[in-house]
């Protein structure tokens, strides 16, 4: 038995190391980006540690802005300046417009129908279009912000409960209950008058797991030859979770079909699943009824974990920082008045509360590495050549501390956002912070995304004075755990109250 187990086995290493050593062989014919000399068969894997974003950022160091790795056998080019972000992002953008699929992906068939993985064929341009002219348009917005409004207040609500007893905040769950509600209302005009209903708790159990599970390191993404496998079974754990998200979602299309079919005359939800089944039926886009489940897989699992991470570190630096804290308060209540609503029409006069988002955003960033490009024919860039089938990385955690780009990179500083001359945004012009990516393949929520981000975190901080459950510790303001998005190592945890 151990002989059969361990012959295939030294057969499949023994292939990988040769086809990394042919690999290097005929790559130093063509300039590949310089890099660290990998281990036989491991590559540069086992340098990474448990914070790659880091590690890569000092590599970059040594080998430059454009330098490869070897991952097993996954050729990975790493990307850690914005002037070569924008080169292959903006003026390769085709080239390198592919995705490297991980395994986990491949449960459900997510690397075939989900918007973030499929090709940009067809197909995916059809689901971009939606999003941008029907799904996140200004007018769609505007007109799902009284459901935005109903969600954030019952989230005050559980917040006001917790400050009238003296009790300690989970900011965490409670952030990430509230996206959840989001979400659900926004998709399915699922209400409840309770802030964590019974079907936001499932989900929650779901996402949660989630999460963590496509963050682990999977070896058969990097020694191919173990894929059928699935050794550390990460595939069978996502197919179970992947199947039951979609499933619900699945069965909310068909409860809306069955619903439209006997009531035809009845009032329509103004919700974004009533949206598609529209679209679905009609001839503007290629969109079935069969890709609906996965586009709204793609938007709830993707905008409730990095939404809830996101406004979760914006509160930890405002009450590390409580001089920011304070200033963002003032300007809250000179703009919209000590007691009255926040609304989203105010944003646009509340500089500081913009501020703080770009610079949690960068100091942050909820994708340090952002999601695999896969380079789709071999390109010069920089006088190295990229090969067809490379996986681009593009270390925007790298970029957000780079000390030759922003002033104090170390140092939670909104201000400089509105002392600098040069107007940066995040939506994918200023390469210098892409935590939403660029180019073909930018962040299509990023629109409701921001919209929550900064509603959250002006209720938050409008209503309710703030203070950490304990003294200020340092490895809790600075532990993070790498999931789908980066978070927190610890949730983090304080006490509101009134003055």
């Amino acid at each position: 038995m151990d002989s059969l187990f361990w012959f295939p086995l030294l057969v499949a290493l023994f292939s990988i190391g040769l086809t990394g050593f042919l690999f290097l062989r005929s790559g130093s014919r063509r300039r590949l980006p310089p890099g660290p000399r990998p281990l036989p068969v491991v590559g540069n894997f086992l340098q990474l540690g448990k914070k790659p974003y880091e590690t890569l950022s000092q590599l970059a160091k040594t080998h430059g802005p454009l330098m490869s790795i070897h991952l097993g056998s996954l050729y990975t080019v790493i990307v850690s300046s914005p002037e070569m972000a924008k080169e292959l992002l903006q003026h390769h953008g085709q080239v390198f417009s592919g995705r490297t699929t991980a395994q986990v992906m491949h449960a459900r068939d997510l690397n075939k129908l989900s918007m973030a993985f499929t090709p940009t064929g067809k197909e995916w341009r059809d689901k971009r279009k939606i999003c941008k002219e029907r799904v996140f348009s200004d007018r769609s917005l505007e007109g799902s912000e009284a459901l935005r409004r109903e969600k954030l207040q019952q989230l005050l609500d559980h917040v006001r409960r917790h400050c009238d007893r003296g009790d300690v905040v989970d900011l965490h769950d409670a952030l990430l209950v509230t996206n959840l509600n989001l979400m659900l209302t926004t998709l399915f005009s699922t209400r409840s008058p309770d802030f964590e209903s019974a079907v936001t708790r499932e989900f929650k159990e779901i996402v949660e797991v989630i999460a963590v599970a496509v963050a682990v390191p999977n070896m058969a993404d990097y020694f191919p030859i173990l894929k059928p496998f699935d050794p550390q079974g990460i595939k069978r754990k996502a197919e179970l979770y992947f199947g039951k998200i979609l499933e619900k979602f699945e069965g909310f299309l068909n409860q809306r079909l069955e619903s439209r079919r006997n009531n035809p005359a009845a009032p329509r939800p103004q919700d974004l699943l009533e949206t598609l089944v529209d679209i679905s039926e009609g001839n503007d886009y290629s969109l079935t009824k069969q890709d609906i489940p996965y586009l709204l897989f793609d938007l709830f699992v993707g905008g409730s974990e990095t939404n809830t991470t996101t406004v979760e570190w914006i509160m930890t630096e405002l009450l590390f920082h409580p001089d920011k804290l304070r200033k963002l308060k003032e300007e809250l209540n000179t703009v919209v008045g000590k007691n009255e609503e926040v609304r989203e029409s105010d944003i646009p006069r509340l500089p500081y509360l913009q501020a703080v988002i770009k610079e949690t955003l960068r100091y942050h960033p909820p994708g340090p590495l952002l999601l695999p490009r896969r380079a789709e024919a071999d390109q010069e860039v920089n006088g190295y050549m990229i090969p067809k089938g490379a996986q681009i990385l593009f270390n925007v955690w790298a970029m957000g501390r780079d000390p030759s780009i922003w002033r104090n990179p170390e140092s939670f500083e909104p201000e400089r956002f509105l002392e600098e001359k040069k107007v940066v945004e995040f939506t994918g012009q200023h390469f210098e912070l892409i935590p939403f990516g660029a180019g073909r393949r930018i962040c299509p929520g990023m629109s409701l995304a921001t919209r929550i981000l900064q509603m959250t975190t002006a209720v938050l901080v409008h209503n309710f004075e703030w203070k950490l459950e304990k003294e200020k510790d340092d490895a809790d303001h600075k532990g993070e755990v790498l999931g789908i998005a980066l978070r927190r190592a610890l949730p983090l945890r304080a006490i509101p109250f009134k003055i």
